[in-house]
């Protein structure tokens, strides 16, 4: 069985430690990216369907419009689509600050050493 290592183990090194923190970071971003990318393929163009059909019911009545937006049926796939989409983009940008606040340590500690 392989021995795996862990960031522990590379206590005597502490640059292949940062390293591999920031690889690590790097690759989880990359990963938030694709898919988002991928939902965003399946959502946007399933959003903007909706809208198409929804604006000729809005042009004849404003209350129709709003009655076939309130329906479950349209409601509930609309608000997975964004939901699905703002949790992506969060994780993006969590994942961005991340790395820029490794960036800023990285920054100050080899300016100490």
């Amino acid at each position: 069985m392989p021995e795996q290592t862990y960031l522990n183990d590379l206590d005597s090194d502490p640059r292949t430690a940062q390293s591999l923190e920031h690889r690590k970071l790097v690759v989880e971003l990359e990963d938030r990216i694709s898919k988002l990318n991928d939902q965003a393929k399946i959502f946007i163009p399933l959003i903007a369907m909706c809208l198409i059909v929804a604006i000729p019911i809005w042009s004849k009545s404003l209350q129709r419009f709003l009655i076939l937006l309130l329906s479950p049926f349209v409601l509930l796939p609309l608000g997975f689509c964004l939901v699905h989409l703002v949790l992506a983009w969060r994780g993006i940008a969590k994942a961005r600050t991340r790395i820029r606040e490794w960036e800023r340590v990285n920054q100050i500690l080899s300016g100490k050493l």
